[in-house]
């Protein structure tokens, strides 16, 4: 079966297979937008079979094909040559601008000469990734097309809501001239030598004219910087984190942002780009102020239903195609997020902490405030508990609206849907941990006390409460949500590990609470898993209940480190790094399933790769080996050796005590 892949720099990405042939959803994207539905490629007529591939980087890859596969182990009485004399490749790099080039190079390998005759075939539609994903929206496109000398051009325009006209336009250029170009097809004939070859090349490059939006930068974007290790296995796994966060990062004019990942989610998600810019935070700091101004001059001023749009409240996630300028869908952006307002003052935080700018917080006073703002009235929305809850109604394109956002994502043990309004557990700790944070921020940088003590007031009382209404005595665990008629959903789940990294949770229950996530049930031997095998739930190959979410484990990580489980720290970095390695290339995916380690680790089939949180992963468990929080102190910890972690990498991660 092949695998799909997604070439990506930045928001350009080619979706394609590991055999290099476009499924269905294939072509290259740009912001949303498809420009380019295949670049196929045909030789005399014949079936060609891809006998391997090569994904050099995050943005490139190489496949070879053969104009069929050797029947050796057959038996024959018809004399057949049992050989392959032609050889196909095609070399694909994506360039950020919105660029293909594809190098296709045919080579004889027989000894007589031969004639060869290639056809590339290629379209554009234009088509919207929501539209490609199954939302219909009911647009005729007419697109213009021309052909000139060794190009074609394809152009497409409409108006926007706005009234602001928007323009596409996909050109695909051929070197050397073809012996015959349309609009759609481009034909080469070549004659080669015994050992000999040819190349063609297609460069494909796309346009994007929107008058009403500057696409000027701040910033140039990071190089950042490669976890070193003496161990192969995790070294290889360090330089595909490293590779796949210069990928997916992108520049702005807010300065550079992670884009949350590839294929369907090439853009700024809110909770997603938070996370993993905390993720890589001290080796990429330039990341995390970029997400942070980013959301800051798209946080929402007004209420706004459809949008799920209040005051003070960041983005989920923001889109940039068609369906979105024209108001087909509402994700220009959509607030539909419990987390990620929280979520960004804790990175404003961590982000000052950690650089030392208090600058930082001055310049983004105003949205700091309308945050801190939101999160209050979130807690003061129930007038019986400080808890943050979402709700959600039949239009909502989402049920859920923390990180776990899936259909049935949330379950009692019996197995029981829980449905909105839910107080989820780790969205608690997120604000828990966002109000002392905030605290710190008005008392040390905006000199504002009095109202640095009503955060840390309120924080106290959360603490206190879900610690009382959450807490699960005959479990020994805390629930994983509670409902708005005060249930509480007592299946044993991830979403509690990461409330130790929030700090919310009693420091007499830790060890329970580590126990149960180190049990049986709960740890699949590759990493905790999202539900445990004890709930009647759990799904194994599921999306948020019982799969192994890589991100989900470094917050626990984290979590354990601040608790001071060392030992665990390290078990579960060493057994998440572990099955990276049994993935192709090293790369962390964004999920995998939750079968326990009696066999390999198995990626989960709908997992996007790369993925922002899934490649941030590596850098939170080495924060969590190293220590968590920035201190004055030059002592550098002591971890096992199969680490392998250079002293090199131990003084990059060394915080400056800020």
């Amino acid at each position: 079966m092949t695998a799909d892949v997604s070439l990506v720099d930045g928001y350009s990405l080619l979706y394609t297979t590991s055999a290099g042939v476009e499924p269905a959803q294939g072509g290259l994207y740009r912001r949303d937008t498809r420009f380019l539905t295949g670049l196929d490629v045909t030789v005399d007529d014949g079936s060609f079979s891809a006998i391997g591939s090569e994904l050099i980087a995050p943005n490139h890859q190489l496949v070879r094909y053969a104009d069929g596969f050797s029947t050796v182990n057959e038996i024959s009485e018809s004399g057949e040559d049992k050989r392959t004399s032609v050889i196909l490749e095609c070399d694909r790099h994506v360039a950020r601008e919105g660029i293909l080039t594809d190098e296709i190079t045919i080579t004889n390998h027989s000894s007589t000469p031969v004639t060869n005759g290639v056809r590339l075939d290629f379209d554009a539609d234009f088509a919207d990734l929501f539209e490609i994903r199954g939302v219909n929206g009911g647009i005729d496109r007419t697109i213009e097309s021309a052909v000139d000398g060794a190009s074609v051009t394809y152009e497409y325009g409409y108006d926007a809501a706005d009234g602001t006209s928007v323009r596409y336009r996909t050109t695909i250029t051929f070197d050397p001239v073809p012996d015959e170009i349309a609009v759609g097809h481009a034909d080469f004939e070549f004659d080669l030598d015994g050992q000999d070859a040819a190349t063609v090349t297609a460069t494909v490059t796309t346009a994007i004219e929107d008058r009403s939006q500057s696409r000027s930068t701040t910033s140039s974007l990071p190089d950042v910087p490669v976890i070193e290790s003496d161990v192969a296995e995790y070294a290889k796994t360090f330089e595909q984190a490293a590779a796949d966060i210069e990928a997916l990062s992108a520049d702005s004019p807010h300065g550079p942002v992670l884009l949350a990942g590839a294929p369907w989610f090439a853009t700024v998600f809110g909770r997603d780009s938070l996370l993993s810019a905390y993720q890589v935070l001290p080796v990429a700091p330039d990341l995390a102020e970029g997400v942070l101004s980013y959301l800051a001059g798209h946080q929402s001023t007004a209420h706004d239903p459809e949008r799920r749009a209040e005051p003070g409240k960041m983005f989920h996630e923001i889109r940039h195609g068609e369906f979105a300028r024209r108001g087909e869908i509402d994700y220009d952006p959509f607030y539909g997020t419990i987390d990620a307002t929280a979520l960004w003052i804790v990175l404003l935080d961590e982000t000052v902490r950690w650089t030392g700018n208090e600058t930082l917080v001055e310049e983004l006073a105003t949205p700091l405030d309308a945050a801190i703002e939101w999160v209050i009235d979130a807690m003061d929305a129930d007038v019986d508990d400080p808890f943050v809850y979402y709700d959600a109604t039949e239009d909502d394109p989402l049920t859920h609206t923390a990180w776990k956002d899936s259909d049935m994502s949330v379950q009692f043990a019996d197995g029981t849907e829980a449905t909105p309004p839910l107080a989820s557990a780790e969205v608690q700790g997120y604000v828990y941990d966002a109000l002392q944070r905030g605290a710190r921020m008005l008392r040390t940088v905006r000199d504002d006390p009095d109202r640095a003590d009503t955060l840390e007031n309120r924080a106290a009382t959360l603490h206190d409460r879900f610690n009382e209404t959450f807490w699960l005595p005959e479990r020994s665990y805390y629930a994983a949500a509670v409902t708005g008629d005060g249930q509480r959903v007592d299946a044993y789940t991830s979403n509690v590990g990461q409330c130790l990294w929030s700090g919310i949770v009693d420091p007499d229950r830790a060890d329970a609470v580590v126990d149960r996530l180190f049990s049986e049930e709960l740890y699949s031997g590759w990493g905790v898993r999202s539900m445990s095998t004890a709930d009647a739930g759990y799904s194994p190959v599921s999306y948020h209940i019982g799969s192994v979410w890589p991100h989900d484990n470094s917050l626990i990580a984290l979590g354990l480190a601040q608790y001071g489980y060392a030992d665990r720290v390290e078990q579960l970095s060493k057994d998440v790094l572990d099955a990276a390695s049994n993935f192709t290339d090293n790369r962390m995916p964004e999920v995998f399933c939750g079968f326990s380690d009696q066999t390999s680790p198995v990626r989960y089939p709908a997992s996007c790769e790369p993925q922002a949180w899934g490649a941030g992963t590596p850098y939170a468990l080495v924060r969590a080996l190293i220590g968590v929080v920035p201190s004055e102190s030059d002592v550098p910890p002591v971890l096992s050796d199969e680490f392998g972690l250079t002293s090199a990498t131990l003084r990059r991660f060394e915080a400056r005590g800020r």
